[in-house]
């Protein structure tokens, strides 16, 4: 039984030395979490070399199917057969080597025991011819170049402790001790490998980590210059409007067409026809300038007057409520003939006035008396609103949320209609 479980474990040493040494070649292609197909075919491998090798003690056997199952393993990593044979045979030569020399370096000690300690120490020289293959690629690549030099150290430091205690202990009741000693240091030299593995890879996090939180400073210093001079590019079309200003007040005083149109043609050129709002609140002009676009693009008639200063606070909350009224407002007028909206915001001494006006094509039902219930929670928590919008029951969402952030300022908001006009005006204490 001991025998069993010994070469079992040195064998699947060595099918772990297989897959690290298959991803020396094609770590590109190979996944970096293993997959359940690999773990089928490294299992199935796994149980078939091994049964082979302690129920029949053949050659040839055991050498068709350590090739036939290499070969299969890399082809789960690349289709092209050139690398699938250049693999399979170095794989299979270092392998075959290191069991000669092991046979060789041991070959005084007793069959059972040759059989027990070759294996592990077999396993112990793939594992330098690993490191050493890895350091020559790694070397051409420049990657890594240095850092796995001490390890190879430890894989020869066991070779020569089992080299020392088979000498000097020779055969004999001693035999067990050389065995646990073995088999001891097999799973040192796994473990030594699977821990440099994992610190390799934390290092290589940390490292690509370093290097990100370097890029997102480069690039946070970069959006600062670009952000200083757009602020520059607007303060100079701001200035240069008064100037073209007066400048058309001159030519229209001479009676001068030609440059009153140049100085149009200009103006064109300078006004960026999507960014209808320019306040310097980069969250705000965001969310006003994309839904005052779309409302151009599906209204006839768009009035815009905002005069926000660039440092306003509480910018969330802001766009939560201008979200959700131009919303509602831009949907309900694109259904009417007139197609308007009229949009005023003003923020002065700490106060927030909004004011939206669209065309309306709905009446209101009987019960609201011309004015505009605005949402309710009733003491169960429902919610209740009146909306003209066909799903009833998933509408009205947006004014409920309107309605909160106007109760967390301690602000005023009245809806109501006027014709075929639908108003909402708002009043907040910032």
């Amino acid at each position: 039984m001991i025998k069993i479980v010994i070469y079992s474990l040195s064998n699947l040493f060595r099918i772990y030395l297989l897959r690290k040494y298959i991803q020396i070649f094609l770590e590109e292609e190979m996944e970096e979490k293993v997959t359940v197909k690999e773990i089928f075919v490294y299992g199935v491998f796994f149980l078939v070399n091994t049964g082979s090798s302690l129920a029949f003690h053949l050659m040839w056997l055991n050498i068709f199917i350590n090739i036939i199952g290499i070969g299969l393993i890399v082809f789960l990593y690349t289709k092209s057969i050139k690398t699938i044979f250049f693999l399979t045979c170095s794989i299979y030569m270092i392998h075959m080597g290191c069991d000669v020399i092991s046979y060789f370096l041991l070959g005084s000690m007793e069959k059972w025991e040759i059989n027990l300690i070759s294996a592990v120490t077999t396993a112990i020289l793939i594992f330098i011819c690993e490191l050493l293959t890895e350091r020559i690629v790694n070397g051409r690549k420049k990657k890594k170049e240095g850092r796995d030099v001490p390890l190879i150290f430890v894989p020869i430091c066991s070779m020569v402790i089992v080299w020392c205690l088979v000498s000097v202990m020779g055969t004999g009741n001693r035999r067990m001790f050389i065995v646990t000693v073995s088999v001891s240091l097999l799973i040192v030299n796994f473990l030594v490998l699977y821990l440099y593995h994992l610190l390799l890879k934390a290092f290589s996090q940390k490292y690509e980590n370093e290097i990100l939180k370097q890029k997102v400073r480069i690039y946070a210093n970069q959006l600062d210059i670009i952000l200083q001079n757009e602020d520059r590019v607007k303060r100079l079309r701001h200035d240069m409007k008064h100037h073209m200003n007066e400048l058309k007040l001159l030519a229209i005083r001479n009676g001068d067409t030609f440059i009153q149109e140049y100085i149009d043609s200009m103006e064109g050129f300078i006004k960026n026809p999507k960014e209808i709002v320019s306040s310097g609140n980069t969250e705000i002009d965001s969310v006003l300038n994309y839904m005052l676009q779309r409302a151009k693009e599906e209204l006839k008639d768009v009035e815009v007057d905002v005069r926000l200063p660039s440092d306003v606070s509480h910018s969330f909350d802001i766009n939560v409520i201008l979200g959700n009224l131009l919303e509602n407002a831009i949907e309900a007028a694109k259904r009417t003939q007139e197609k308007r909206l009229n949009v005023k915001i003003k923020l002065k001494q700490g106060v927030l006035r909004i004011e939206i006006e669209n065309s309306f094509c709905k009446k209101l039902p009987a019960e609201s008396n011309g004015s505009f219930f605005l949402p309710e929670i009733t003491d169960r928590g429902d919610t209740h609103c009146y909306t003209t919008k066909e799903d009833k029951e998933h509408h009205g969402i947006g004014l409920m949320n309107v309605k909160k952030m106007v109760e967390k300022y301690n602000g005023i908001m009245e809806a109501c209609t006027k014709g075929s006009f639908f108003y909402v005006k708002l009043i907040l204490y910032m």
